[in-house]
């Protein structure tokens, strides 16, 4: 039996030097000393794919990259999910956006939208792929500084709410992360170190099998 090959569109926390786009890359050498992800192995993603005995196809995450914007690396702009079939024809998509647009304080009405056509484009594009959409997590918050000042910041809830009305909506699956009732370890409250990359694919896994065991 073929391996299921998995497809990843993502922003920084699922990037890693060597196998995501060079350009926008935060898991580089520094990073990955600095947070003990040292290894693809040890990414949230690598783990899942490794959990469903599946193979990668293309990651296409970007550091910085919002779900909106309209630009050529919103995840939301049609460059970016025809690169998710550049290794071929993806059988599953993992979809973790849209943590830049809550902690940039996009509009929820902009996200909204966003978030409706990257999915709209991406069944278009890949009619046969399983896609799966992560809610936001939420991160411990460290003792040091923050990535994000979440005070002047709107509710993570809310940009979770947009996410699940909107995969289901599209008819796609939703791995609902903000509805755990865990936090996974960071380095700034968002990017996780060795620990929290563990502990999101963990989650992820459990998610995915709601449905995958059905």
């Amino acid at each position: 039996m073929e391996k299921r090959r998995i497809s990843i569109l993502g922003d920084s926390i699922s990037t890693f030097a060597g196998y995501t786009p060079e350009e926008a890359v935060f898991y580089d050498s520094y990073v990955q000393w600095e947070t003990g992800v040292k290894s693809v192995e040890d990414t949230w993603w690598m783990q899942v794919i490794k959990a469903l005995d599946g193979e990668l196809g293309t990651n296409h995450s970007l550091a910085g990259s919002m779900v909106s914007g309209n630009l050529s690396t919103s995840a939301m702009s049609y460059e970016r999910i025809e690169k998710l079939g550049a290794n071929g024809i993806p059988d599953i998509i993992l979809i973790s956006a849209g943590c830049n647009d809550w902690g940039f304080c996009v509009l929820p009405e902009e996200f909204e939208e966003a978030y409706r056509t990257m999915l709209h484009g991406i069944k278009e594009q890949y009619p046969h792929a399983d896609i799966y959409c992560s809610t936001l997590p939420e991160g411990k918050q460290p003792q040091g500084e923050t990535f994000f000042n979440i005070d002047s910041t709107i509710s993570k809830r809310v940009y979770s709410d947009i996410i699940r009305e909107n995969a289901q909506k599209a008819q796609v699956y939703i791995a609902d992360l903000a509805n755990v009732q865990e936090e996974y370890e960071t380095v700034d409250g968002v990017h996780p170190n060795k620990a929290g990359m563990h502990t999101l694919a963990q989650m992820w896994v459990r998610e995915m099998k709601k449905f995958i065991c059905k």
